[in-house]
């Protein structure tokens, strides 16, 4: 099985050793082919148009979909951002991909990344809170695959908690991006979730 996993910075790995990010990881654990196509500040257009434009999409078997915050925090609408959504699930069942949908990890703050001086991170956030509902809903309405690393970071500090630690913050690199612990997380959610497609 080949998987593509499209994405932003959230999919690459931002500042994590190539062998050590998520889909990386995935692919160790699972055997399959798995080609990171997540780009470093990309957004759900960039990632439409890439898709479109990308020869090796008629050799895989899947895609996982993950994006949006960055179209978020440059200004785009929310609609902007489900109307690219939408079609990159229509341009997966076009090639007879199979699309599947990732659930992005939530943001913790305090926010420490360094590049975002010029964005606006507070309505970001909050639009971001609306994606994920509706990605669910767009889930169910196809019938689609769901990576939900959302829910299972949220699992992880539930956990955390109730056992008296203060592992969470050891996920994240700078309250966007995963950690390497992060990365490991997430290797196993989706490959969770792949299991049962």
């Amino acid at each position: 099985m080949t998987l593509i996993c499209l994405g932003d910075s959230l999919t690459y790995g931002f500042g994590i050793p190539r062998h050590r990010v998520w889909p990386s990881l995935l692919a160790k654990t699972t055997g399959m082919k798995v080609l990171n196509w997540g780009i470093n500040g990309d957004t759900t257009g960039g990632m439409l148009a890439r898709f479109q434009a990308h020869s090796a999409v008629k050799d895989a078997h899947a895609a996982i979909l993950m994006g949006g915050f960055n179209d978020l925090a440059l200004g785009a609408d929310l609609g902007v951002v489900k109307a690219n959504m939408f079609a990159l699930v229509q341009q997966c069942f076009s090639v007879r991909v199979k699309p599947v949908l990732g659930i992005p990890i939530p943001v913790r703050h305090p926010i420490t990344f360094p590049l975002l001086a010029s964005m606006d991170v507070d309505r970001a956030c909050a639009a971001y809170d609306g994606l994920r509902p509706w990605l669910h809903s767009l889930a169910e309405d196809f019938s689609l695959p769901v990576v939900d690393f959302y829910r299972r970071f949220e699992e992880f500090l539930v956990s955390a908690a109730l056992n008296g630690r203060e592992y969470f913050d050891a996920l994240y690199t700078d309250g966007l991006h995963a950690s390497e612990a992060g990365h490991a997380l997430m290797a196993q959610e989706a490959a969770r979730a792949l299991h049962k497609i």
